[in-house]
């Protein structure tokens, strides 16, 4: 009996090693699982240096996207004392100065009217001078949704009338273009009939030859006869002007024979 146990005891630790060799074996997937947090940690890493990056730009702080940047910062675990130190040593106070400088003239005795139009004027050559298409429609990315600043400019004129001369010039932005949008949608279809690059969006141009068609019904045959030649010309003028850009759209190209009987009543 005691041989038999003896004889039993080596199978027992042999079974008893190779449980223990069985617990070992889960423990070898853990080397990925590692290795799958650090992408993670050298992307936080990236996030905090892109973000320090911009806040170190000049005013970054009166940027629209100051608060996506920040929130993505703190969330790749960055701390706030580079932030604060980086935003204020880069503060310019550009638009404070200006607005500074706005009312010491209005004390000075100018009219605060002409004023207004000095300061528009300037800003509107600034950002036709140095307006990036690529950054404009970054916008729509950094936001998710449309800048509440967007639609508060177009509804007024003097703001409409340097979006329609930024599209002439960048037909391919898409900032532009949806701007264009919403001003059809806010109903200034009088406006953007001028427009060359209503063409590129079938959804405002046919709303703008609708627009234009019934008010020549409405005012009667003689302002047709008067204006219809007109706008005919104003029509095949601005369709030639967009036939290369739009010429690899077959929507449009059925859209446009659609409409074409219309414009050449």
């Amino acid at each position: 009996m005691d041989y038999d146990d003896d004889e039993e005891a080596p199978s027992f630790w042999e079974q008893d090693d190779d449980v223990e060799d069985t617990d070992t074996l889960p423990q070898e997937p853990e080397s990925p699982i590692e290795s799958d947090h650090e992408p993670e940690e050298v992307d936080h890493q990236a996030v905090q240096t892109e973000c320090l990056e911009l806040f170190g730009s000049k005013d970054f702080i009166m940027e629209p996207g100051i608060f996506p940047n920040l929130q993505r910062y703190f969330q790749a675990g960055g701390g706030p004392e580079p932030v604060v130190q980086l935003l204020s040593d880069n503060y310019r106070a550009v638009a404070q100065t200006a607005n500074l400088l706005a009312e010491w003239l209005i004390m000075a005795g100018v009219n605060i009217t002409e004023v207004q139009k000095l300061v528009e004027e300037h800003m509107k050559k600034m950002i036709v001078r140095n307006f990036d298409p690529k950054k404009a429609d970054s916008i729509f990315t950094e936001e998710g949704q449309t800048p509440t600043w967007l639609t508060e400019m177009i509804e007024y004129p003097e703001w409409r009338a340097l979006f329609y001369q930024l599209a002439e010039v960048y037909p391919d932005c898409l900032m532009l273009n949806f701007t264009i949008k919403l001003i059809s949608d806010a109903g200034f279809q009088d406006e953007i009939k001028s427009v060359s690059t209503v063409c590129q969006q079938i959804e405002v141009f046919s709303r703008v030859l609708k627009t234009s068609v019934a008010s020549f019904l409405e005012k009667g045959e003689e302002y047709i006869k008067k204006h219809l030649p007109e706008f005919t010309v104003r029509i095949i003028l601005i369709l030639a002007k967009n036939t290369q850009h739009l010429h690899h759209s077959n929507n449009w190209s059925n859209a446009k024979f659609t409409f074409w009987p219309l414009c050449s009543i």
